[in-house]
């Protein structure tokens, strides 16, 4: 799984919209961007995603849009804690740590795995 800051929309300009996240499923045929909340603002498919279960293909979608929420949260927080905010505030806020990251990653990957690299 491949995860960007840098979307493939464009803002004015040609600039990249601030916040959003663009993760790639590990074979690389769906392509998701969403806002640091998750919300799905654009979506690339190849082909052969279009003839997949639309059950299994819809899950692979949100696991993905998850998880980009996730790495959105976590980049959040780093910005934060390199502004000098306490460790304590950033966990009242509810932000995502790394283990979270790594924890949305492997959630991806065993979706993968159970059902037969579908994330392919």
């Amino acid at each position: 799984m491949e995860t960007k800051n840098s979307p493939e929309p464009t803002g004015p300009g040609g600039a990249a919209p601030e916040g959003m996240t663009t993760v790639r499923s590990r074979g690389g045929g769906i392509v998701v961007t969403c806002t640091p909340t998750g919300l799905p603002v654009a979506m690339r498919l190849e082909p052969a995603q279009c003839r997949r279960d639309p059950g299994e293909l819809a899950a692979d979608i949100l696991a993905l849009c998850r998880h980009a929420g996730v790495t959105a949260g976590v980049r959040r927080r780093a910005s934060l804690a390199a502004d000098g905010v306490p460790e304590e505030t950033l966990s009242l806020l509810g932000l995502p740590s790394r283990d979270d990251l790594l924890a949305s990653e492997d959630a991806v990957d065993a979706g993968s795995v159970r059902r037969g690299g579908s994330l392919r």
